[in-house]
């Protein structure tokens, strides 16, 4: 049987299409696989890629971390460190930088001097010059090699002394006049500046207080690094001694001007000239001083004796004194007594 030409074209073309449709459904899944794998490797390398960088951020993380608690570590340290020297203001802490001071310098002798003429600070270190018997370190640290006198010490630093006058920035004071006093103190030795040779380790305040000096109480603060003012006391009620080594009269949360410190009795503490006996002992708690008398844990008992309560007694190296106009001076030894009536 003959086949039609028509139909056997439309055969031809019908097998020509399912070979091209079976040839590119093979292509097809073959490009499948191999875009599945290329992905996956694509995949791992990415993954594998991400692992690395997130145990390298990890162990940045915590080198970062490490060095950022030793920082903190070294900064608590360090305000631990500072916080201890705030509140134990020791004294061998105030003189600590000064000690410093006076042992680097190389000198036959070394000490420290503070002078006051009616309520100035004398800058020794601005006066002094080149040729001047003694030198200052510091504000309050001097050198020589020479042996030298008070007396030539201070004209070095146009401060003319004698026992009886001092002249400073055209102003002569003199001990003989009502009001005026003059003090020449040597750790706590009273002396005469014309014949007190200096030596070594001495602490020298030199102070002029004039009725005329307008200074106001307790005066200007001193720094705890600066030579201040030192001495003990003895108070005693009914021969009962106070312990003034007890938290309520130490430093922590009181006065600056005048304290006792470090958990010890003595000495006190004055950080200025210009503090006064009663100023001093009225910053204590439950203690009051005025010019009539002592007023202790609510009671107050009179100088003169008269009264319901007896008497209180207050000297100084061993001298009765007015303790609203008395300033207190290194070395000084306060005793307070009181003798109630019962």
């Amino acid at each position: 049987m003959e086949i039609p030409s028509n139909t056997l074209k439309r055969a031809s073309i019908a097998l020509l299409v399912a070979l091209l449709m079976t040839t590119a459904g093979c292509s097809s899944f073959a490009g499948g696989d191999a875009g599945d794998t290329t992905a996956a490797n694509e995949t791992a390398e990415t993954t594998e890629t991400t692992a690395s960088d997130v145990e390298g951020t990890a162990n940045d993380t915590a080198s970062s971390n490490d060095a950022t608690a030793a920082e903190t570590t070294a900064a608590d340290a360090t305000n631990e460190s500072s916080d201890s020297d705030s509140d134990n203001h020791s004294h061998s802490h105030d003189s600590a930088a000064n000690t410093s001071n006076e042992s680097s310098v190389d000198a036959a002798y070394t000490g420290q001097m503070a002078v006051v003429v009616a309520g100035e600070r004398v800058s020794l270190t601005e006066d002094l010059d080149e040729d001047a018997p003694v030198h200052m370190t510091d504000v309050d640290s001097w050198h020589t090699n020479e042996s030298t006198t008070l007396a030539e010490a201070l004209e070095a630093a146009d401060v003319n002394a004698t026992e009886s006058s001092l002249t400073y920035d055209g102003e002569t004071y003199e001990e003989s006049n009502n009001g005026t006093k003059l003090i020449y103190r040597v750790d706590s030795h009273e002396v005469d500046p014309e014949s007190y040779t200096l030596e070594s380790d001495d602490k020298v305040w030199v102070l002029v207080v004039s009725d005329d000096s307008n200074v106001t109480t307790p005066g200007e603060y001193i720094p705890p690094e600066q030579l201040h003012v030192h001495g003990t006391i003895d108070f005693t009620v009914d021969g009962e001694r106070l312990d003034f080594s007890r938290d309520k009269y130490q430093q922590a949360g009181h006065n600056d001007h005048f304290h006792f410190e470090g958990g010890h009795a003595n000495p006190w503490h004055a950080h200025s000239a210009h503090v006064t006996l009663a100023y001093g002992m009225s910053t204590l708690d439950g203690i009051n001083m005025t010019d009539e008398g002592v007023t202790y844990n609510g009671t107050t008992y009179a100088y003169d004796g008269d009264g319901d309560n007896a008497t209180a007694n207050v000297t100084v190296n061993g001298e009765s004194v007015d303790p609203t106009d008395y300033y207190l001076k290194n070395g000084d030894s306060v005793s307070i007594e009181i003798a109630s009536s019962d």
